[in-house]
């Protein structure tokens, strides 16, 4: 590969000169300005883009970081915004916590060291800290999905995890279901509380009571749904209906369902949080709460670059909130006065 020394030997000017030049510097004669320019497509100079980005403070890199980068939802998170950053001729350095404060805060201290000009985050609860450093760096910062506790001062895109869960649960209440379950996340988690509260909430509107063991709160990753569905199929009184916090955990319940001989919608009805693509082809297909994940991404993106422009965002602390869609498939029935009687028998 040609060097920025062969670019300056070949147009006979000096390497300061063809950076001045690649920098869109004034001082340059047109006629020096030419000769680079030939010698450039002549050679097929590639320039470094970080360099060139670090002599005008820039890295051209934007740091994401996820919770879990095997999510579905999380990755077509990370494609919009990446999508948002090739652009604006940015590349997007992707890091992944495993759900661990601590690997989260070491992570957010490399990113506030300067090696990235922007973070969007996708916090595992516990990243208070870690976004203040950003803060008092100068790097601009917005939320994903989630806004830890103590975090007001950045913008998050999210959807209505509250709204959005209270419509999964009322969408079962109208098909008869009275004795709901629950598979939830850790209660330090955002997502996690108010989607449980839309629960509850949508229960507590049609007057029924949810029995605490029915809610199985603390689990995460296929392995976390299925123990926890294990646990609400060994009840001595399982619900009828089983609502999962997210898609992971969902396939993990269902495959607890495969293993028990437990079949949908005719012998439990099931809704999950975050859609997928291979939902609508599995056997029942399940209904699920879809989320533009793709776009919530790309808005993150686009706040991050409003930023670096120096033009005015969302005030601080503002969400940015985006719709969600209820996909009714074949996961869910009706309860008939039959099995009602079948059950209490």
């Amino acid at each position: 590969m040609a060097s920025i020394r062969d670019v300056a030997r070949t147009a006979g000017v000096s390497t300061a000169t063809v950076v001045r030049v690649l920098n869109g510097g004034a001082t340059v004669s047109a006629d020096r300005t030419e000769r680079v320019i030939r010698a450039v497509k002549e050679l097929d100079y590639v320039t470094n883009g970080v360099a060139a980005g670090l002599s005008r403070g820039r890295t051209g890199l934007l740091g994401l970081l996820v919770s879990d980068i095997a999510n579905p939802f999380t990755a077509q998170a990370a494609r919009g915004l990446e999508d948002e950053a090739v652009r604006r001729n940015y590349q997007v350095l992707i890091s992944s916590s495993d759900f661990d404060p601590g690997r989260e805060a070491q992570i957010l201290k490399s990113f506030a060291r300067r090696t990235v000009d922007a973070v969007a985050l996708m916090s595992t609860g516990e990243a208070a800290e870690g976004v203040q450093r950003l803060i008092r760096n100068g790097i601009p910062t917005v939320l994903i999905d989630r806004r830890p506790p103590d975090v007001l001062s950045v913008p998050l895109v999210r959807t209505d995890s509250l709204s959005a869960a209270r419509d999964a649960v009322r969408h079962l209440i109208a098909l008869g279901h009275t004795d709901l379950g629950m598979i939830s996340g850790p209660p330090g988690m955002a997502t996690a509380a108010q989607r449980l509260a839309g629960f509850r909430a949508a229960c507590a509107e049609a007057g029924l009571r949810v029995r605490p063991e029915c809610v199985r709160e603390g689990f995460l990753g296929s392995e976390g749904g299925h123990r926890a569905m294990l646990e609400i199929l060994d009840l001595p009184v399982r619900p009828t209906a089983v609502f999962s916090f997210n898609n992971m955990l969902a396939v993990g319940a269902l495959g607890a369902l495969r293993e028990r001989g437990v079949h949908l919608p005719e012998d439990l009805s099931m809704i999950t949080f975050d859609d997928t693509d291979l939902f609508p082809f599995i056997d029942p297909p399940l209904t699920a709460i879809a989320q533009p994940a793709y776009e919530i991404g790309s808005a993150a993106g686009k706040l991050l670059f409003d930023e670096l422009d120096g033009i005015a965002g969302p005030a601080a602390g503002r969400d940015v909130v985006l719709p969600t869609e209820l996909r009714v498939r074949r996961s869910c029935a009706q309860v008939t006065a039959t099995r009602a009687a079948d059950r209490i028998q």
